[in-house]
């Protein structure tokens, strides 16, 4: 089972096969990915829904309107994969449900299962560069996010981390995945995507993002590119004033659950694609092989 996830930067269906979205997308097929969680999607070729059984949801902004872009999870269908029902994912907190449910697109979780008749939980992550609460959203500026946390103590769901100011879609994905059953030791989970997350965001001041890791980690869900390289390896870099800056910071991750976990085989910081096609977007591709 190959297993993917990328962010890839705004690409639409491209009619233009010298695009970069079309670029892009022969990237994507070459890597021939039996599931796929995909970021930043605003729409898809024909060559891709032929190959591949789609769930694509557009993101809805806080404020309440449509973007142009979506999360999606794939399943290859000349492998046998296919796309179920939504999974069983359900916080204790009504208001965090509510803002799933009132805001998709951000979280996609589908089941996906193979010709074998295994079955995985598939989730989808694009955890947006901006809060999902902060202070000046109680000032009334954000109207439909404010309808849903007026009055609400989101203290049990923010992470602890003492320079930590804002809640994010990471602890939404946390509150979800706490109320399913991802850390009984005999469900399969793969939880993979951009979550906007990176270990060095919390130097000098720490700002949880260890936090997001340990929660995770405690719910017996494991990022594979940790635990095959042993270390958190970029899969971003910034591009400022003209110029692209080395990667540094590792934002997207795999997470898996034990029974994936132990059949992991190999992971591939862009897919093995060549050079000048990893980084076609502002995130590499990552290929976890189980």
């Amino acid at each position: 089972m190959r297993v993917l996830t990328w962010n890839m930067f705004n690409v639409s269906s491209a009619p233009r096969a010298e695009s970069s979205s079309a670029k892009k997308w022969k990237s994507f097929l070459e890597m021939k990915p039996d599931v796929a969680m995909l970021q930043e999607v605003n729409d898809m070729p024909g060559a891709v829904s032929e190959c591949y059984h789609v769930k694509h949801v557009k993101a809805s902004f806080l404020r309440g309107d449509k973007a142009r872009f979506g999360t999606a999870v794939l399943a290859r269908r000349e492998t046998g994969w296919k796309i179920g029902p939504e999974v069983t994912w359900e916080s204790e907190h009504d208001w965090v449900n509510r803002i799933q449910e009132e805001f998709p697109g951000w979280l996609v979780g589908r089941q996906v299962e193979n010709g074998s008749g295994d079955r995985y939980m598939a989730v989808s992550v694009y955890s947006p560069a901006w809060p999902v609460w902060s202070k000046k959203y109680e000032e009334g500026k954000l109207p439909a996010i404010c309808k849903i946390l007026d009055g609400v103590d989101v203290t049990p769901v923010k992470l602890k981390a003492p320079y930590q100011r804002y809640l994010w879609f990471t602890e939404i994905l946390w509150s979800l995945l706490k109320g399913a059953t991802a850390g009984d030791g005999a469900s399969k989970w793969i939880v993979a995507g951009d979550f906007n997350s990176s270990v060095l965001f919390d130097e000098p001041k720490d700002k949880g993002n260890g936090e997001i890791i340990a929660r995770l980690n405690a719910l017996r869900l494991f990022d594979c590119v940790f635990e095959h390289t042993e270390k958190h390896e970029p899969t971003y870099w910034a591009f400022r004033e003209r110029k692209r800056y080395p990667p540094v910071h590792q934002l997207d991750y795999v997470y898996v659950s034990e029974p994936v976990l132990a059949r992991l085989r190999d992971v591939a910081l862009g897919g093995g694609l060549p050079e000048e096609d990893k980084w076609r977007s502002d995130h590499l591709p990552v290929v976890c092989d189980f």
